[in-house]
């Protein structure tokens, strides 16, 4: 599992959904976190409960608090009373449900930084203690929760911990015992954005005095030992390393100042590790740039490491004071004083984990101007944010409501957010950090994010929609000044990151009428033909058309983007009209087409070919059979371009005939030649039909690379469709492999039957062996076509013939880069065939340093 790609699912006690209304509401057992735990929150009129409501409640009876504690200490006053009282809920009230309100209290705490937060936490911990033996599970659970999902919470949930384990050691114990188990099965699944988090949530337990420096040190060495080498004089850098000394440089920053005072020793040696560590990373890919999305970015490198070491010595210059947050354990130093600290197993960092399992982000795109002074600050906030992102990637609604509520618990000063100004005209981020622009910033770096996205582009695109259904009168103009700022470096990106954002405003601005400041770009349309600000407008029209219509999107439109979208409504480009046949050839045609139009079945479609061409008596049967296959492929086509339903019945009522067609490799790229030229004019049916095609096996992978790389094609290398099919095709080979990979498990595993006596479970061989054989044909079908169009692009971009212009040779080099980087771990396993008959001595270095700058980011 990459970094942090689900959030965690319990099931092992009953669901905690939460209210804190004047008559508690009964909520159906569904919620697998706290995130739809906070959802129903609710007062009784549905509004949300705010931090200020219940501290309001909570102010209200601190001295009742106080002296219900007592009376719980000598009268044995049933602790529910309590919570009714801090809950604002009748004692009389026999409905009450009192874990429900535990977790809601737990849920609610240090959502803003207000001044009576100390109370509530103290308030909180006591009613914690008194309970927590009979409600053990719940409070366990939402405490889980709430550090996972509530990522930037996490100074306000280690300082309740702190203050559990001062009242009660061993209730303690069992809290920071049971996250460190938490930590533990995170390692092991990769699940890196949730380490990273309970991370910082044990460096900040030191300052609670919940765990010893000596034990965090621990946990640091064991992450930074594996890219240590020489009795740790030197380094290793790698991938994998990389991840780990990420998880450190992380930590450090909330670690240095509890390191400085109390193991200064120690935080020196891993402040110089970590260190040696970037500087050797940043030396080692100086000149590799195949990750970056923006190239006229500072030359630093798209690596997060180098940078975040200059955020961790620029912390370090002011005495390792992080006030971004507030410091929610400082008001109880003194009780943390005398509790006890509990030590913790080793870790076991996972080294043996596929590479793909080791995620490390990028440094986050510059998109917006921002004071270079607040640098510190604004990777605290945006590191916040990202891990929102990250942790609540399973629900959109929720993050981006949590999203909008992280400044909250921020120190005064620090950010600025639109919502708090007169006007949204007067936000300006080159002066102060702007809350709002940070998300945004944050929300287009992960989605431009080179190699790959840590999820699916969708995620984003839906994420930007419910903000901006949040804050309707703000994030259009932030969303629109972010959009604005990289359209602008559009010829410097990536056109990997190109493409995303196509796909990304298309969707956007079709959630919302299609509304968008068209005459901001009018001068696009006069730029030549391949120029990558047109080809963007180009491709992003396109898509807003199939997701509307085009005489609607045309209304939408200035006059001067008319030359950029169709004049009409794509259609098919039929080869065999009636004006365009001889005699002979109109007599075929109409006889196969009567007999598709009147439900004819593949052979008689065949014997109607075999008896028409087999009177050409002057040709020979190759060409002949080749009329033939044009003939029945264009009727098949014709047959299905109604709608893509219409498309996927004709190949299914007629697959036999075009698989006997289909029996050579000369015949298959005709066949997806002639679905070219038939949606000549439409790149989705062009591209929707070879992908079912490839489906049905009537043509192969090998097929398609030969298709996209046709010489024909010179001088559109620019258009998008081609690179989208050559994609989809190695995408659906890597996911077949996984489907076999899966079965080819669950396959080895013992199966008993009836008649079997218990422990005689055995394992089918024979099935086993049928799914090996499978899965051994498809990894090296894959394998075959990734070197075969690796070559092609080889060998194109080395020969003058390959491409038409410079322009042209651009796109073809970009498209180049995408996919070596996209199939990354497949190039790598091919490195000895690439070697050997790819990139051989007389491949230009150009090409060659895309091969091995690949492979230095893989390795």
């Amino acid at each position: 599992m990459v970094f942090g790609v689900w959030i965690e699912t319990i099931h092992e006690t009953p669901t905690i959904i939460s209210t804190i209304n004047r008559r508690p509401t009964m909520m159906p057992d569904t919620s697998p976190g706290v995130t739809q735990s906070v959802k129903n929150v609710s007062s009784s009129n549905g509004a949300f409960v705010t931090e200020v409501e219940v501290t309001a409640v909570v102010v209200a009876v601190v001295t009742a608090v106080v002296t219900a504690v007592a009376v719980v200490e000598t009268n044995d006053t049933n602790v529910s009373v309590l919570l009714d009282m801090i809950a604002g809920i009748p004692i009389h009230d026999e409905s009450r449900d009192i874990e429900k309100r535990l977790s809601s209290l737990i849920i609610k705490v240090g959502d803003k930084n207000l001044p009576t937060m100390q109370n509530n936490l103290d308030a909180l911990s006591v009613v914690l203690e008194k309970d927590y033996v009979k409600h053990e599970a719940t409070v366990m659970k939402t405490i889980r929760q709430c550090i996972l999902e509530l990522p930037w919470k996490v100074t306000v949930y280690a300082t309740l911990v702190g203050l559990l384990n001062a009242k009660n050691n061993e209730t303690g114990k069992r809290v920071v015992t049971m996250m460190h188990s938490v930590l533990t099965k995170s390692l092991a699944e990769g699940d890196w954005a949730s380490v990273k988090v309970l991370m910082r949530f044990f460096t900040l337990l030191v300052n609670t005095n919940a765990i010893a420096p000596s034990t965090l040190v621990g946990m640091l060495d064991a992450f930074l030992q594996p890219a240590l080498e020489d009795a740790g004089s030197g380094v290793v850098v790698s991938a994998k390393n990389n991840c780990f000394v990420y998880i450190v440089m992380s930590s450090l920053l909330w670690a240095g100042g509890a390191l400085k005072e109390r193991a200064p020793a120690d935080l020196e040696r891993i402040s110089a590790a970590v260190a040696k560590y970037a500087e050797k990373l940043s030396e080692a890919s100086q000149d590799n740039t195949i990750t970056t999305v923006l190239h006229d970015a500072p030359p630093k490198g798209t690596n997060v490491i180098p940078y975040l070491l200059d955020v961790l010595q620029a912390v370090a210059s002011t005495n390792w004071e992080v006030d971004v947050v507030v410091a929610a354990y400082e008001p109880f130093l003194n009780d943390f004083s005398s509790a006890t600290a509990h030590d913790l197993p080793l870790l076991e960092i996972p080294v043996g984990l596929a590479l793909p399992a080791y995620y490390t982000p990028s440094q986050l795109a510059q998109l917006v101007p921002s004071p270079a002074e607040k640098a510190v600050n604004k990777y605290i906030l945006q590191d916040f944010i990202s891990d929102t992102v990250m942790q609540l990637e399973g629900n959109r609604k929720d993050c981006a409501k949590y999203l909008m509520q992280i400044h909250d618990l921020c120190n005064e000063g620090v950010v600025t957010t639109i919502t708090s100004l007169p006007s949204p005209d007067e936000a300006d981020p080159q002066s102060a950090l702007v809350f709002e622009y940070l998300i945004s910033e944050v929300l287009f770096s992960f989605l431009l994010q080179l190699p790959t996205g840590l999820y699916r582009e969708m995620y984003y695109t839906s994420l930007a929609i419910e903000l901006r259904k949040a804050e309707p009168q703000i994030y259009p103009a932030v969303f629109g000044t972010t959009v604005e700022n990289v359209f602008a470096r559009l010829p410097n990106m990536d056109i990997e990151s190109l493409n995303r954002l196509s796909n990304w405003l298309a969707v956007y601005i079709s959630n919302f009428g299609f509304q968008w400041d068209w005459e901001k770009w009018e001068g696009v349309a006069e730029e030549p033909e391949g120029s990558p600000k047109r080809c963007f407008l180009e491709e992003t029209l396109l898509k807003i058309i199939r997701l509307s219509y085009l005489d609607r999107v045309k209304e939408l439109l200035p006059e001067s983007y008319q030359a950029l979208i169709p004049a009409k409504v794509p259609t098919q480009n039929f080869k065999f009209t009636v004006q365009a046949m001889d005699e002979r050839t109109r007599a075929v045609s109409v006889a196969v087409g009567r007999c598709l139009k009147s439900k004819g079945t593949a052979d008689q479609a065949l014997a109607i070919l075999d008896e028409h061409y087999s009177q050409w008596t002057d040709i020979d049967d190759s060409e002949r059979r080749s009329l033939a296959r044009e003939m029945l492929v264009e009727h098949v086509l014709l047959l299905g371009s109604k709608t893509f339903s219409h498309m996927l019945s004709a190949i299914e009522r007629f697959l036999p005939a075009l698989q006997k067609f289909g029996d050579s490799p000369e015949a298959k790229l005709q066949i997806a030649k002639v679905t070219e030229d038939f949606w000549l004019r439409n790149h989705q049916f062009f591209a929707i039909t070879i992908d079912k095609l490839f489906n049905y096996r009537v043509i192969d992978p090998v097929t398609i690379v030969e298709l996209v790389f046709d010489p024909s094609h010179v001088s559109k290398w620019s258009r998008f469709h081609y690179w989208e099919i050559l994609q989809n095709t190695v995408n659906k080979l890597n996911i077949r492999i996984a489907q076999l990979q899966d079965r080819l498990e669950a396959a080895r595993q013992p199966t008993a039957t009836a008649d079997d006596l218990a422990g005689d479970a055995m394992v089918d061989t024979e099935a086993v062996a049928q799914i090996e054989a499978s899965l051994a044909q498809m990894v090296q079908e894959q394998r075959d076509v990734v070197v075969l169009a690796i070559q092609r692009f080889v060998q194109l971009l080395g020969s003058a013939e390959g491409t038409a212009s410079v322009l042209d040779r651009a796109w073809l080099m970009s498209r180049f880069k995408e996919f070596v980087r996209s199939y990354r771990f497949q190039v790598v396993e091919a490195a000895a065939t690439l070697e050997n008959i790819v990139f051989t001595p007389d491949v230009s270095d150009e090409l060659r340093k895309v091969y091995t700058d690949v492979r230095a980011i893989t390795l």
